[in-house]
């Protein structure tokens, strides 16, 4: 596509909550037109496409069939290999979910067919996109903090309960909040630092919510910094989705929390409270936009796929580690 001002064609897998996010985000993008949107529960693929005038339909070919050129991969992580290598091989450029997959076998399996493939490729962590993060790691940049030491990310909320059937809430097919919210944190800090992680250790305890869902991390990276990492699935519903982090630099310290900047509450009659969330989608938007401007000119990845496997690869360590309450070495480790 690049060097053409003819609009880009977008086709989105799945359509739950964040394939919604990935719709919208496409409809604010300049120059894209969201053509099709694919579910195996027909019905939600329905009122999802419907919303942005698209045609619905139950599986990829069903979206390949009406001439796409970028794809967004929004299915449950132990399909993502599937679709994105057969995407590829159809000539997409592909924006995958993260985790990129559940085994490294599989995330390297998406590595391999995308570089053999003149497509761009994207994953999806969109805590790269986040105002907030975006600024933070600008900031780092521009040397405001000098060496980055120490960094902690923490990001608590309750068991999720908009995915299909559960799948979030049983750890063989989504991971637990160690690989499935914890993830976005382990991408961010070594972005951030610049410097891939070497070493893990992690617990974590169970909860009514289910095993392992509350989960604390530590690690190391090649460049000596260290970070804390805190996912959890166990906190109560009613508190909602809470984040707090810090890098702290030889010369400096940025800190951050959501709760800092929270547009206010929504208090309901029958005790409910209803959070009033300022940062909306702009994140989704924002990635949209660079993975949409990036297949325009030819790349290079935004989000690169080798930095997806990374972060996919901690998780998995992570998860490892808690096993068998050893740390683990990721210079040498093989994973699963």
């Amino acid at each position: 596509m690049s060097g053409t001002s003819e609009p880009l064609r977008a086709g989105v897998v799945g359509a739950g909550l964040i394939a919604g996010c990935h719709v919208r985000a496409y409809t604010k993008a300049a120059g894209v037109d969201v053509v099709a949107v694919a579910d195996t529960h027909r019905s939600k693929a329905e009122q999802l496409a419907a919303s942005v005038g698209a045609t619905a339909g139950t599986d990829l070919d069903a979206v390949l069939a009406l001439g796409t050129d970028v794809i967004s991969v929004c299915t449950p992580p132990s399909s993502h290999a599937e679709l994105t290598v057969r995407a590829l091989e159809a000539g997409q450029h592909v924006l995958c979910e993260k985790p990129v997959a559940l085994s490294l076998r599989d995330a390297e399996r998406i590595q391999r067919a995308a570089e053999a493939s003149d497509r761009v490729v994207m994953i999806g962590h969109v805590s790269r996109y986040e105002p907030d993060h975006r600024a933070a790691k600008d900031l780092v940049e521009a040397g405001q903090i000098g060496d980055v030491a120490m960094m902690t990310h923490s990001v608590t909320t309750s068991l999720p309960g908009w995915s299909e059937g559960g799948w979030l809430a049983r750890p063989e097919e989504s991971g637990g909040p160690l690989l499935d919210l914890a993830v976005h944190s382990f991408d961010y800090l070594a972005w951030v630092t610049g410097s891939p992680a070497v070493r893990i250790h992690a617990v974590a305890a169970d909860s009514p919510a289910g095993p392992a869902t509350y989960g604390v991390a530590t690690v190391r990276y090649a460049n000596g910094a260290m970070s804390q990492v805190e996912a959890s699935w166990a906190h109560p519903a009613g508190r909602g989705f809470k984040l707090m982090a810090e890098i702290t630099g030889s010369a400096g310290r940025i800190s951050w929390d959501y709760d800092s900047i929270n547009g206010g509450a929504i208090y309901l009659a029958d005790g409910g409270v209803a959070w009033l969330d300022p940062l909306g989608e702009r994140g989704y938007a924002s990635e949209i936009a660079a993975f949409t401007e990036a297949v325009r000119v030819g790349g290079p990845s935004p989000v690169p796929v080798s930095d997806g496997v990374a972060a996919t690869r901690t998780a998995l360590a992570a998860l490892h580690s808690v096993r068998t309450g050893e740390p683990v070495d990721l210079t040498t480790w093989e994973g699963p």
